[in-house]
């Protein structure tokens, strides 16, 4: 079934059904054990995004401001200095996570295959900004060494659930469109610490104005994949089972599906 035509229909519903759809049968899910890509509830607040154009599609991040204020400040300036374009994901686990940022030595023009994953920026090394916010699939975090307060300018995301992270790295953003096409970076062998041998790279890295209401994509789960849809009237996900062809709302403020 035809998700747009789903999604101008669903909209044409009578405010007072939507109502009474929202408050029947809630259910609370838990991203940990149902393998859920958790799309955050978006702040409003937030005008800014990260834009990273990948070989297969763009990607925008939100940033955490509130939570990792230096952190965000530091890859906004490395995004604005053009000092992240043509940076290779030198080392991509699948399963786990994809990094990138090593402006040093991780430039596609000039990639040094012995150093890559060493190297930083010349700014000054950032402190640690821990937080409680998990580190689930399409999270970014700040990567560093055995030095908590080592992050620079290298950064991964995660690509599933890695709560063994939490509290431990610096989560400074979190995938709100394009996560299919990190899900395409190319990845490096298990056996060797994930390096990757002719890396894909971020072909460019900006900062652009955040639409929350064009916001959209696939939500991936071990099982289905679902079209997304933000609905900026209501403030909540829109969700299209293709396999049923029903709209499905979910509240991430309160983690419940709303309307069946």
């Amino acid at each position: 079934m035809n998700s747009t035509l789903l999604l101008l229909a669903i909209f044409l519903l009578p405010a007072s059904i939507i109502s009474s759809i929202y408050a029947e049968n809630n259910r609370t899910l838990n991203p940990y054990t149902n393998g859920w890509f958790y799309l955050p509830g978006i702040d409003r607040s937030i005008t800014e995004c990260l834009v990273i154009e990948l070989e297969d599609g763009e990607v925008q991040i939100e940033l955490f401001q509130a939570v990792a204020p230096q952190h965000v400040q530091r890859i906004k300036t490395l995004a604005t200095n053009g000092s992240y374009d043509g940076v290779a994901f030198h080392r991509v686990l699948d399963g786990f996570m994809a990094q990138t940022g090593d402006v040093q030595y991780g430039k596609i023009s000039e990639f040094n295959s012995s150093l890559v994953g060493t190297g930083r920026s010349t700014l000054a090394d950032i402190p640690s900004e821990f937080s409680t916010q998990l580190h689930l699939r399409g999270v970014c975090s700040m990567a560093r060494s055995s030095d908590p307060n080592s992050a620079n300018s290298q950064f991964f995301i995660c690509l599933a659930n890695s709560t063994f992270l939490d509290q431990k790295y610096t989560v400074w953003g979190q995938v709100i469109s394009g996560m299919e096409y990190v899900d395409l970076i190319k990845k490096g062998e298990s056996a060797n610490n994930g390096a990757v041998t002719n890396p894909d790279s971020m072909k460019k890295v900006y900062i652009r104005q955040l639409d929350h209401n064009q916001i959209s994509g696939w939500l991936y789960t071990n099982q289905n994949v679902f079209p997304y849809f933000y609905d900026a009237t209501t403030k909540y996900w829109l969700f299209f089972d293709d396999s049923t062809g029903s709209p499905k709302f979910f509240d991430f403020q309160k983690k419940a599906w709303l309307g069946f």
